[in-house]
């Protein structure tokens, strides 16, 4: 990873909302550099993930 990793008592993580609020962040940082260095628009990142979302639901939908 390209952040420097914080020492933590040894068995100790990080929280699930801590997870996904690193996550979170991480995502909308690539978006709006993506952005601002008009690699795509926010209409195109908007339709891609709608894209996404909706092959991931026909995935989990279909019958195993």
């Amino acid at each position: 990873m390209f952040w420097k990793k914080k020492d933590q008592p040894q068995g100790q993580g990080i929280t699930v909302q801590t997870g996904v609020v690193a996550n979170a962040l991480t995502i909308e940082a690539l978006i709006s550099v993506l952005i601002r260095k008009n690699v795509c628009t926010k209409d195109e990142i908007m339709d891609e993930i709608k894209k996404i979302s909706d092959a991931s639901r026909a995935q989990s939908q279909r019958p195993h």
